[in-house]
């Protein structure tokens, strides 16, 4: 079915399902709003394991003493499979919840996105995304384009990270083979290149929808401003000197804005010497998913702060802009305001110029 050149990020994103080999696609999905459930989209995954598991219809997958729960290096409790080696953080911190009331969520939780799964996988509508591992060549991914094809025709998408050749195309293979300019560490996985991602979904939803722009710049529409108002000349800010926080910023329509859709509020900063504040944010409600707070450590020049959220369902109108905490702050100066429908924040490296000849930095 033909969507358009245009869809909205959450329905472009909807389309594609992560399996592995780690949570980083399931980030590109979440930082743009997008929360599917997925069996293995937070998982870390090794590709023989999960050919095996396709094979084997994930029969033994949760069964019995299958899965167990461990405290891992980050203080979470990891979930882990003894027969597939499938590994996931469950959000739960380790020595805050029982373990064992852990596990047998966790084991429900499973037997229900298995059946699911199993269940897209004959449907044939997703584009399974596997983000290659260092040592994941043709043959493995052809092996799993033949697991995958056991139980429906669901596009398979391998990605890899690199630069030149081509940012997609049709493997002689079968499956779609893409490329970004490179992948978040391993340990810092939340720090995701968003851009390249969802070029490449936009190229690959085209492609498979049979448009044919596939190497091409994938066009969009270029996000409005929805605070034009605020992105010219600098306004001072002075938080009430009895209260703990004070909220900046007009309170926007929400009637004509997609609520699915993330929003981001980009704007710049100058924090003088003088201020006494314990910090300064941005804000769209409180459905943050990705923020920078001022640095007070950085004094008299304009630093960039960003928020992006998604919106509220049951608001009619929301206050956008600056949230000051602290009493007795003193003053602090903004500038260039941007609050766009966006997964990202705005790029610009530099204040705007009215700022920049207002106050010096």
């Amino acid at each position: 079915m033909r969507t358009g050149l245009h869809p909205p990020l959450h329905a472009l994103l909807g389309r594609f399902e992560s399996i592995g080999d780690n949570c980083e696609f399931g980030l590109v999905q979440r930082y743009c709003g997008v929360e599917n459930l997925g069996l293995l989209r937070f998982s870390a995954s090794r590709i023989d394991d999960l050919i095996h598991a396709l094979d084997s219809d994930f029969e033994l997958y949760g069964q019995g003493n299958d899965l167990f729960v461990y405290p891992h290096a980050s203080n979470y409790l990891f979930c882990r499979s003894h027969r597939y080696v499938f590994e996931y953080n469950t959000g739960h911190l380790a020595g805050s919840d029982d373990p064992a009331a852990v596990l047998k969520r966790e084991s429900r939780k499973v037997a229900y996105l298995k059946r699911r799964f199993l269940e897209d996988l004959r449907l044939g509508e997703k584009i399974l995304l596997r983000k290659a591992g260092a040592d994941e060549g043709s043959d493995a991914v052809a092996a799993l384009l033949r697991a995958v094809r056991r139980h429906g025709s669901c596009e398979l998408l391998s990605v890899r990270a690199g630069e030149g050749g081509p940012r997609l195309r049709r493997h002689e293979g079968g499956w779609l083979e893409g490329r970004v300019e490179r992948f978040a560490p391993y340990d810092q996985v939340a720090s995701v290149d968003l851009p390249p991602w969802l070029d490449l979904c936009r190229r690959t939803a085209a492609l498979v929808d049979g448009f044919p722009m596939a190497d091409r710049p994938a066009s969009h529409r270029p996000p409005v401003n929805l605070l034009s108002a605020f992105s010219g000349r600098p306004r001072r800010h002075r938080p009430d000197p009895d209260a703990e926080q004070t909220v900046f910023g007009p309170l926007v329509d929400l009637q004509p804005l997609d609520r699915k859709a993330v929003h981001a509020l980009t704007c710049w900063v100058w924090v003088p010497r003088a201020y006494r504040g314990e910090g300064i944010s941005a804000a769209i409600g409180d459905r943050r998913l990705r923020s920078r707070e001022a640095d007070l450590g950085l004094r008299d020049q304009w630093q960039k702060l960003h928020v992006t959220a998604t919106l509220p369902d049951d608001h009619r109108r929301l206050r956008v802009g600056l949230v000051a905490r602290g009493p007795g702050a003193g003053a602090f100066w903004s500038a260039g305001w941007r609050f766009e429908e966006n997964p990202e924040p705005d790029a610009a490296p530099r204040a705007p110029l009215a700022a920049r000849l207002m106050i010096r930095g």
